[in-house]
């Protein structure tokens, strides 16, 4: 793995707390089929494939652009996704 891994991380991370906050605040946490809360799933899931991969040297050589494009990604679906109504 890089030196890049932990930066690499941050858009998922934030993506995951604006899912999960607009999931508890603005949908009262109502269904577990809440876009929102598949959406926080989604994120743990690639990002925990990605550090899996990193860790068992599986990491293809330029999937690190890939991740950090899909991380940002979501990470704007969820920005946008707040303040929609």
């Amino acid at each position: 793995m890089t030196n890049t891994t932990s930066y690499l991380l941050v858009p998922f991370i934030l993506a995951f707390l604006v899912f999960v906050f607009r999931f508890y605040n603005r949908e009262s946490a109502s269904s577990i089929k809440n876009p929102s809360f598949l959406l926080a799933i989604l994120t743990v899931l690639i990002a925990f494939s990605y550090l899996i991969l990193g860790v068992t040297t599986m990491l293809p050589a330029h999937s690190t652009i890939a991740y950090l494009v899909i991380g940002l990604i979501l990470l704007a679906i969820a920005i946008t996704r707040m303040f929609m109504i």
